[in-house]
């Protein structure tokens, strides 16, 4: 009943945690997903070569006008950008990211991304485009069209999308101080129950269900027989040891508060309407939810310390506009 997605990216977040979450589980700082595609590609495209007046410079390197021109064009197809980001604010992003981190992390990261997890991403990617905000694939192919673009722009800024995740990973760390300071703060939701529970549609069929079990039901025949949770089918309705932090925070607070087994009135979440009894209740230790506790506080943990390696970033890349003309 919980759900936590993590995607690092900062110029193409929208698009990359969509994708990147439809890979089959979330990306945290120790896992990447990265599953297996029937794609078979032999090596990436060649990065194209850009010549002409140069936009700006950056510490280790200069942007051509021509370059920005043609990525802030790419962005446009994957963010719709037109009216939302200057060229000076896309700039920016793009020499952090794409130039200034993405040259540390060719120098970093040991395992490089393989051409097939980078056309696999630009081919999930265009999927997604497909969907939102454009209507088909057509319609995604002549946008890039329209704009100079070709696949092999997306497959590159895929295999940048990718390495840059792994790369900003390896430097999030949750301390252990952090960690501790969390779980005081968050005890209840470390607390450990053993609950049996039954989901059905309306409020009037649930409080049928809360009669028959105070009449003597038991509970894992009701479940199976009129719980429309999909789980009830190999649980029968009951969750051993599990911590109320997995749970939707209305059945996460009857968890920790009904009496021990006492059948509960009905519970209402976005899921349907809930009748549940707690049969064992404990406070885990610190000790035994570290992992778990990480985990929680992630997110949060993430987002501020990307933003603080971008801030450095954007401070060490020393970046300066020279053209009057972007």
């Amino acid at each position: 009943m919980s759900n936590k997605k993590w995607v690092v990216s900062l110029a193409a977040a929208a698009l990359a945690a969509s994708v990147l979450a439809g890979c089959g589980s979330a990306a945290t700082v120790n896992n990447t997903p990265r599953a297996s595609t029937n794609t078979v590609a032999a090596s990436l495209p060649s990065e194209p070569t850009y010549s002409g007046p140069v936009a700006a410079t950056y510490q280790g390197g200069k942007l051509t006008k021509a370059e920005l021109d043609h990525q802030y064009n790419l962005q446009i197809v994957l963010l719709g950008l037109e009216k939302k980001q200057t060229k000076k604010v896309f700039l920016d992003n793009y020499v952090v990211l794409y130039k200034y981190l993405y040259g540390q992390a060719k120098q970093q990261v040991k395992t490089p991304v393989s051409a097939a997890q980078a056309q696999q991403l630009a081919d999930q990617a265009l999927q997604q485009l497909a969907k939102s905000p454009y209507k088909s694939t057509q319609e995604v192919d002549a946008k890039m069209k329209s704009l100079g673009l070709t696949k092999n722009d997306l497959v590159l800024w895929a295999d940048k999308e990718l390495l840059l995740q792994d790369y900003l990973n390896s430097k999030i760390q949750v301390s252990a101080a952090q960690a501790k300071a969390y779980y005081n703060q968050h005890k209840s939701d470390f607390t450990q129950v053993t609950v049996d529970q039954i989901l059905v549609s309306t409020r009037t069929e649930a409080q049928k269900v809360e009669q028959q079990l105070k009449g003597g039901t038991k509970f894992a025949d009701l479940a199976d027989k009129v719980s429309i949770d999909p789980s009830a089918k190999q649980n029968h309705g009951h969750f051993a040891n599990a911590l109320v932090s997995e749970f939707v925070p209305a059945f996460a607070q009857a968890c920790l508060t009904l009496p021990i087994g006492q059948i509960s009135n009905p519970v209402h979440t976005q899921y349907g309407y809930h009748i549940l009894r707690v049969d064992a209740r404990k406070q885990m230790p610190y000790a035994d939810v570290q992992t778990q506790v990480k985990q929680q506080m992630l997110p949060q943990v993430q987002q501020q310390q990307v933003k603080a390696i971008y801030n450095q970033a954007l401070k060490d890349a020393k970046i300066k506009v020279v053209s009057s003309n972007l």
